[in-house]
């Protein structure tokens, strides 16, 4: 079957994302409401880069209906991640074969020596079609899996321990500059390097699904910023999803993650009693608290080299697609 194709446009948004919100039903996301939000809202700013989306980012249709999306995380990594309609269709080879040279051609990053091109496509275990084909246009198991951890809520409500002269406030109770601040100490970065972080943060939270009461934050005894958990949750979605957590350098090992997102899922539970459970990192951590795997996705890399046209070397390069 022959599809349309359209570089993404800002009026997409609302049909991809509910292409996503779909597919919850069937598969656990590749890239889920949270990526895309975060990707969204935060980043234009976040990064310093604008329209990345527009150039990069490809839409497939089925006359009038999207039924596919080449996507990346509105930045300039050279990551790819491939969002279907439904998973007979993540299988479709010439729809799959189209998308693939789409992210080799278009979003594909260049690296610092200015030569080397590459993209880094994320793929669920189970799609094999994907795999194959991907293997089959030259793109290399990176043997590097991510994995998918859920934390399962019960009927129980988790212990929260939280140190003396530590307190928990929400989003709605403290003005954005704090998840920069929060997300600045935790990550080790400073103003320089990230100069609109708090605009980032301030344009985070106009995304659809931003609950304030579900933006957590854990403030010290001098009432500042230490720690903050978003927690992102739509009723189509089996799970919530936590994207980022952050804790201060100088304040780890006392037990605020843990807390935090204790306390976060006890929330949730009592707003939303429907929600089985909550995504965290692919970390150890995670899995000492009680989030167990899910499920994992595999990254694929294809890269060359590409010359410039008064480089002797271009003159043997052969086709690269």
């Amino acid at each position: 079957m022959s599809y349309k194709f359209a570089f993404y446009t800002n009026d997409y948004f609302d049909k991809i994302q509910q292409m996503i919100l779909d597919s919850y039903q069937w598969d656990f996301p590749v890239f889920g409401i949270s990526r895309m939000e975060f990707a969204a809202y935060l980043h234009p700013y976040f990064i310093g880069m604008n329209s990345v989306w527009e150039r990069t980012c490809g839409v497939w249709f089925d006359e009038n209906k999207i039924i596919a999306c080449a996507i990346n995380e509105a930045n300039d990594e050279g990551d790819a991640f491939f969002i279907f309609d439904s998973r007979k269709r993540a299988e479709d080879s010439l729809l799959i074969e189209e998308m693939i040279f789409f992210a080799k051609t278009t979003m594909s990053t260049v690296s610092d020596d200015d030569i080397t091109r590459s993209v880094t496509l994320h793929i669920p275990q189970w799609n094999s079609t994907l795999k194959n084909i991907a293997e089959k246009s030259g793109f290399i198991n990176n043997n590097w899996d991510d994995k998918l951890l859920i934390l399962p809520f019960g009927d129980k409500d988790f212990q929260v321990k939280l140190p003396d002269g530590y307190v928990f406030v929400t989003g709605d109770e403290v003005p954005p500059f704090y998840a920069a601040n929060v997300h600045m100490a935790a990550f080790n970065y400073s103003i320089k390097s990230v100069k609109n972080g708090e605009k980032a943060f301030t344009d985070l939270r106009n995304a659809p699904h931003y609950n304030p009461k579900l933006s957590l934050y854990i403030l010290d005894s001098q009432k500042r910023p230490v720690a903050f958990a978003n927690i992102w949750y739509c009723e189509k979605m089996p799970y919530c999803e936590l994207e980022p957590l952050g804790v201060a350098w100088w304040e780890r090992r006392k037990g605020l993650a843990t807390a935090i997102l204790y306390e976060a899922a006890n929330r949730v539970k009592k707003l939303f009693p429907q929600c089985k459970g909550m995504t965290g990192g692919d970390q150890f951590f995670y899995e000492k608290i009680g989030f167990v795997e899910k499920a994992r996705y595999e990254q694929y890399k294809w890269q060359t080299e590409i010359y410039p046209s008064w480089d002797k070397r271009s003159e043997e390069m052969k086709p690269q697609i």
